[in-house]
């Protein structure tokens, strides 16, 4: 009798343990406890010209989230190569659950010297080209993220609805890599948009100046500027010159729409990207591995259009065009 009960003692022992197991590893596995605490998570964040949008739509979707209570540690390199090296050398020496990047230049830097602990890019227009992941299903690596890429084939074919342009201003910061990729998407679009593409690189700050001079020697019937953080820091000394001396400006940025008065944007919004940003970041907080995650991308561009630069500059935008435009008055 007495082995008998010694052996239903073993068992109910045994199946308490596994019981006990299992809820460990529930709990593990879901980020938080049984009893509703949320997991605490340190994220650093690398930025290049502050806050944008895309950061908002990172941090409020983050904290939405019932699994974990993310702690962010904003580390803004101001456009200052020197600076982007220091803050990458702190993060060497530091303990995050994941590192979130702003654009190429950043993203290029901070996949270079860190291979262990997890990277999520964002505003990256062509994150192949520029060596970041090996490919938009897997990055090979240690890196995912979300991606801000703009057909130029559907830009052209809107910026077409507007105006006909026969000599178009390319205007970029010439040490940005992802400028030179987004060139060449544009000069692809030549032979079936039939135009010249006049070359306004800007080498610094201070040569600001001699590149709009040459803008207006040349006078383009239109200024097309990518996705460039330099540009867009310092967009109130080059936007209000074009729209002064009526020359179009299409940019990639909508905050330079909405914010320094250029006539168009068609490009992904950056709150969205923020939020697509997020998702993967919290797949990886669960304990996914950023190669297991592909690339994020908008399923459509948006349509910004500043009515007043285009009252200013005598363009009528189509009823069409209107209807499929967020419209900033």
């Amino acid at each position: 009798m007495m082995v008998r009960e010694i052996l239903k003692y073993m068992k109910f022992v045994t199946a308490l343990f596994f019981v006990v197991i299992s809820a460990v590893v529930d709990a593990s596995a879901g980020g938080y406890a049984a009893s509703g605490q949320r997991q605490s998570a340190d994220i650093a964040m690398v930025l290049f010209r502050g806050i944008t949008r895309a950061e908002n739509g990172f941090i409020d979707t983050l904290k939405k989230s019932p699994e974990f209570d993310v702690k962010v540690k904003i580390f803004d390199t101001a456009q200052d190569p020197a600076k982007l090296q220091e803050v990458i050398g702190q993060l060497e020496k530091s303990r995050y659950r994941l590192i979130y990047v702003f654009g190429t230049t950043v993203a290029q830097q901070v996949t270079k010297r860190i291979k262990n602990t997890p990277i999520v890019f964002n505003i990256v227009q062509r994150p192949i080209e520029a060596g970041i992941i090996k490919g938009w299903n897997s990055s090979g690596n240690n890196v995912t993220g979300a991606s801000n890429y703009v057909s130029m084939q559907s830009a052209f074919k809107t910026v077409g609805m507007l105006m006909h342009i026969h000599n178009l201003g390319f205007m970029y910061y010439a040490s940005d890599p992802a400028t030179g990729y987004q060139k060449t998407d544009i000069l692809e679009q030549q032979r079936n948009f039939s135009f010249s593409l006049l070359d306004l690189p800007i080498e610094s700050k201070e040569t600001i100046s001699n590149t709009i001079k040459k803008l207006l020697d040349e006078k383009p019937e239109a200024v097309m500027i990518p996705s460039d953080s330099f540009i867009k820091a310092n967009a109130d000394a080059i936007i209000p010159l074009l729209n002064k001396h009526r020359i179009p400006s299409i940019v990639i940025i909508p905050e330079m729409v909405r914010e320094n008065g250029a006539l168009l944007a068609l490009g992904p919004d950056y709150y969205t990207l923020g939020e697509l940003a997020a998702e993967n970041a919290i797949e990886i907080l669960r304990g996914r591995k950023p190669s297991e995650l592909p690339i994020k991308r908008v399923t459509h561009l948006n349509l910004v259009i500043n009515q007043q630069t285009a009252d200013k500059l005598g363009i009528t935008i189509p009823l069409q065009l209107l209807r499929l435009s967020e419209i900033v008055r």
